[in-house]
C-alpha cells in the first residue's frame, strides 16, 4: 500500500488563503504583520491589503524602543508614511496614538489621507497632548461607522451634513465649541468628562440605543424626548448641573424609554432628578422591560434613600441590583431618625420582585447603614438566589465586620435558596 507524504518544499504557510491570512493579520500588531513580508514571496505584499492599521501606542512604543528622544518621533511618523505609502488594500479600520510633540501637519496628512479611504472606524487618541482643535479634513469622513476620540476639540463648519452613517461614538475630554449632529443611524453614545455637549443635537436620534454621559456638562433634557429606543443608560452628572435640573422628573424622564434594560444612577442624579417620594408609588406605567439596575455611590440622606427605594419597587422584572453605598452613618446627624422611622414603616407588602436574583452591595461600613435596604429586599425577592455584601476598607476593626456579618445573616428571607456571602473588601 502506498502512502502520500507531504513534499518538503510543501510551503503550507504560503499557500493558506487570503482570507486566513487576513485572519491572523488582524490579529497581530501592526508591526508584526508588516514584519510577515520577510517569511515568503507569497507574504510579501499580503499585509499591506490588511484593512485594520492600529498606529497605536504600542506600535509607537515598538518603533522608538532603540531610538533616542531626538530620532523617535521622526522615526514615528516617517514609519506611519511608509506603511501608507506602500498600502494598496482598503483601509476600513484605523487608529492612531499622538505621541506628545508630534507636529501637526503629521496629523492633518494622516487624517486627510484616511478621509479619502472611506474609513469605517476611526479612533484618535490625543490624550498625552493639550487639547487641539482636529484638522478640518475629519468631517470629510463620508462613510465612518464608528469614531472614538481623545482628547480634542471639536468645531464643525456650519450646517456640516458629516456623520450621516456614524453608529457609534465614544468621546473622552472632547470639548465641542458648535453645533454638531451624529445622524440619524447613531445607536451607541458615550460621552466621558466632555465639555459643551449641550451643542449636540440629538433631534434625529431616535435609533440611539445606549447613552452614557459621565461627568460632562451641560446636560439638556429634551436630548431624552427625542430617544424613544433607549435600552442603556448610564447618568453620572456632575455637580455644576444641579440648578439645571430641579425641574426634571425621573418618573417623566424614564418614562419615555420603554425599552429600557439597563440604568445606572449616581448619588447626585438620583437627588437631582429625584421627585416627591409617594409619586413613585402612583406610577401607572411601571418599567417593566428593566432588568439591570446599578444605583451608585448611594448617599445615606432622606431624598436618595427614598427616591432609590421608589425606584426599585416600580421594577417588577429586575434581575440585578447592584449598589455602591457611600454611607457616613454617624448618630449625630439630625437626619437620620427621619430617615430610619421612613424606612420602618414603608410598606412593602404589595411589592414582589420575583425577577430579582443577584443583589450586590459594595462599601457596607455598618449593620445600620444597610440593615433596612436588605431587609426589603430579602422579604420582597422570593427567587433571589445571592446576596453578596462587601465591607467598606474604612471598617478596620475585624469586631465589627464580624458584628455585621452576623446581625446581616440573621435576617428573614422570603427565598429558600437565597445565599447571603460577606466580604471584608471589594478587590477592584
Amino acid at each position: 500500500m502506498s502512502s502520500v507524504c507531504p513534499s518538503l518544499d510543501d510551503d503550507r504557510i504560503s499557500n493558506l488563503p487570503l482570507v486566513l491570512k487576513h485572519f491572523i493579520l488582524d490579529r497581530a500588531p501592526l508591526h508584526d504583520a508588516v514584519r510577515t513580508s520577510t517569511l515568503s514571496k507569497a507574504w510579501r505584499t499580503t499585509w499591506t491589503t490588511k484593512p485594520s492599521l492600529a498606529f497605536n501606542k504600542l506600535f509607537f512604543l515598538e518603533v522608538i524602543s532603540k531610538k533616542n528622544e531626538e530620532e523617535y518621533l521622526s522615526a514615528f511618523s516617517d514609519l506611519v508614511d511608509m506603511i501608507l505609502s506602500v498600502h494598496t488594500g482598503p483601509i476600513l479600520d484605523v487608529e492612531i496614538y499622538i505621541p506628545p510633540k508630534l507636529h501637526n501637519h503629521h496629523i492633518s496628512q494622516w487624517i486627510e489621507h484616511f478621509s479619502r479611504q472611506d474609513v469605517l472606524v476611526l479612533k484618535l487618541d490625543n490624550s498625552e497632548n493639550d487639547a487641539c482643535l482636529i484638522p478640518s479634513h475629519f468631517y470629510d469622513f463620508v462613510k465612518l461607522r464608528g469614531l472614538r476620540l481623545k482628547k480634542w476639540i471639536l468645531s464643525p463648519p456650519h450646517a456640516s451634513g458629516c456623520f450621516a452613517n456614524l453608529v457609534s461614538v465614544d468621546l473622552y475630554r472632547v470639548s465641542i465649541s458648535a453645533h454638531l449632529s451624529f445622524g440619524t443611524k447613531l445607536r451607541n453614545l458615550d460621552l466621558h468628562f466632555c465639555i459643551g455637549i449641550e451643542h449636540l443635537d440629538f433631534t434625529e436620534s431616535k435609533n440611539l440605543r445606549r447613552l452614557v454621559i459621565n461627568l460632562s456638562s451641560k446636560i439638556d433634557w429634551r436630548w431624552l424626548e427625542s430617544t424613544p429606543k433607549m435600552e442603556t443608560l448610564i447618568l453620572l452628572l456632575p455637580a455644576a448641573d444641579i440648578n439645571m435640573s430641579e425641574s426634571v422628573n425621573l418618573i417623566s424622564l424614564l418614562s419615555n424609554f420603554p425599552n429600557l434594560h439597563s440604568l445606572l444612577l449616581h448619588d447626585l442624579t438620583i437627588e437631582i432628578l429625584g421627585p416627591v417620594p409617594s409619586a413613585f408609588k402612583t406610577l401607572a406605567t411601571k418599567l417593566v422591560n428593566l432588568k439591570r439596575l446599578h444605583l451608585y455611590r448611594l448617599r445615606y440622606n432622606w431624598c436618595q434613600i427614598s427616591n432609590s427605594l421608589c425606584l426599585i419597587r416600580n421594577l417588577p422584572n429586575l434581575q440585578q441590583l447592584q449598589v455602591t453605598l457611600n454611607f457616613q452613618v454617624r448618630s449625630s446627624d439630625p437626619e437620620n431618625p427621619t430617615i430610619e422611622r421612613h424606612l420602618e414603616s414603608l410598606d412593602w407588602n404589595d411589592v414582589v420582585l420575583d425577577q430579582l436574583l443577584t443583589v450586590e452591595i459594595s462599601d457596607v461600613v455598618g449593620f445600620r447603614s444597610v440593615h433596612h435596604l436588605t431587609r426589603i429586599l430579602l422579604a420582597s425577592s422570593p427567587s433571589l438566589r445571592e446576596m453578596t455584601l462587601f465591607c467598606s476598607a474604612t471598617v478596620s476593626d475585624p469586631d465589627e465586620k464580624l458584628r455585621i456579618k452576623r446581625d446581616l445573616l440573621q435576617l428573614p428571607r422570603k427565598s429558600s435558596e437565597a445565599q447571603l456571602h460577606w466580604f471584608d473588601e471589594k478587590l477592584i
